[in-house]
């Protein structure tokens, strides 16, 4: 995943060097040899539009029974059939186009969709027809994911406002606005609701605890403190999405510290040293992150105890990390897939999702379903797969006194 920066205003595109002043890339980890326990059977398969990916961080699939709804960050809003029509066009059941780009969204809420704009509309629509509702404009991009709860969407935008908008009529409720620093990650991770709080990551490092019902400061915590001589060395962001779990808040801070926050007051269970700005996922005793160089930790939930690391992804642009089932899955900037052992840390399977020219495409978005992957990546192709068992370990299956292990390639 590539660092996007942004200063007074203006995007600055940088690859992400540790704490280093100059903006190179580092040498990717090459792969070593594995025994894939999966692969990949393709459901199907719809084309849009190139994605441009400096916009891509507020864009999700949204979902009902029926439909698969996504956005991109040329404009489209589109809902797909889940179940395999063989036909493009049938595979669509609607699609429509903005003037302006997409960068947040769809949140899927009832039968409306929200979405964020990049000339700051925020946009509620019909999820049956794509039919608008009503459109408030907002005061800068709304690259933050639409949350809701008390009947209120609450999102924020570039320029360091918060909003609640009422979810029926789309009129602004309440504005929050915090100080941004000169230089941050571009993006506005989504805040996040819980018990009539809104819990909220600003680039500055810190972290509010908020009134949903008057947007009223019931807290604050720093987790990242600006240091260096330069503006590179001395950014601060939180771009990781919050998690609650287990009656404690956790955050991830760029140039910063992961934490354990009681929800109550601000005040920390733990606190770890680490870097990061992907979203990291929690269950029910481990906290599981990956740094800013790409090196992957599990964390106990409780006490802060690193119980394992794992090198073997170092520097290949992880993305966001999630669950599949018992184990890890993330994506790297080589569009392979990677399945992590989530009590060993060790990778068990790894497929290389490749577009119809058989390259490497990096992948925006993921989600998972049971044993169906839905991906969107950067030339716009989303695909859904079923995952199934390798022909390897279904080799082994068969037989299980073989031990040959076969001849690999290391690869890029």
């Amino acid at each position: 995943m590539k660092m996007r920066f942004i200063l007074a205003g203006l995007v600055v595109f940088t690859l992400l060097a540790g704490c280093s002043t100059s903006p190179i890339e580092r040498e990717p980890t090459v792969l070593a040899p594995l025994d894939s326990f999966y692969s990949l059977k393709k459901n199907w398969q719809v084309e849009t539009e190139m994605m441009p990916n400096r916009d891509s961080e507020g864009l999700f699939f949204a979902e009902d029974d029926t439909y698969l709804y996504t956005a991109t960050a040329t404009g489209f809003l589109v809902a797909l059939k889940k179940e395999d029509t063989s036909r493009w066009k049938d595979q669509v059941a609607w699609q429509v186009k903005f003037a302006s780009e997409v960068v947040s969204g769809p949140a899927k809420y009832g039968h409306q969709l929200v979405l964020g704009t990049a000339k700051g509309l925020l946009i509620s629509l019909s999820a049956a027809n794509a039919q608008i509702k009503w459109q408030t404009q907002l005061s800068s991009e709304v690259m933050s994911y639409p949350v809701i709860g008390q009947q209120r969407i609450f999102t924020r935008t570039v320029d360091g406002k918060l909003y609640a908008v009422d979810f029926n009529t789309g009129e602004v409720v309440w504005i929050v606005e915090h100080e941004m620093p000169k230089l941050s990650l571009r993006g506005s991770p989504a805040v996040l609701y819980s018990e009539e709080v809104l819990y909220v990551a600003w680039e500055s490092g810190t972290i509010q605890a908020l009134s949903a019902s008057s947007g009223t400061l019931l807290w604050e915590t720093k987790i990242a403190t600006p240091k260096g001589r330069t503006d590179l060395e001395r950014i601060v962001d939180i771009q990781a999405s919050l998690v609650m779990k287990e009656g404690r808040l956790i955050a991830l801070g760029y140039h910063g510290k992961l934490v354990a926050l009681n929800p109550l007051s601000g005040k920390p269970f733990f606190e770890k040293p680490l870097s990061g700005y992907r979203d990291f996922v929690v269950d029910s005793d481990r906290i599981y992150v990956v740094d800013d160089t790409d090196v992957l930790y599990a964390f106990d939930l409780f006490s802060g105890a690193i119980l394992w690391s794992q090198t073997a992804l170092k520097d290949r642009q992880v993305a966001d990390l999630m669950f599949y089932q018992d184990e890890l899955l993330v994506s790297d900037g080589w569009g392979y897939l990677h399945w992590i052992n989530r009590v060993q840390g060790t990778e068990t399977a790894r497929v290389k999702y490749s577009n119809e020219y058989g390259d490497g495409n990096q992948i925006l978005r993921l989600k998972v379903d049971g044993k169906q992957l839905t991906l969107l990546d950067d030339e716009g192709t989303i695909t859904q797969y079923k995952v199934e068992p390798s022909n390897l370990t279904l080799f082994k299956e068969a037989h299980p006194a073989s031990s040959g292990t076969g001849f690999f390639d290391f690869i890029f």
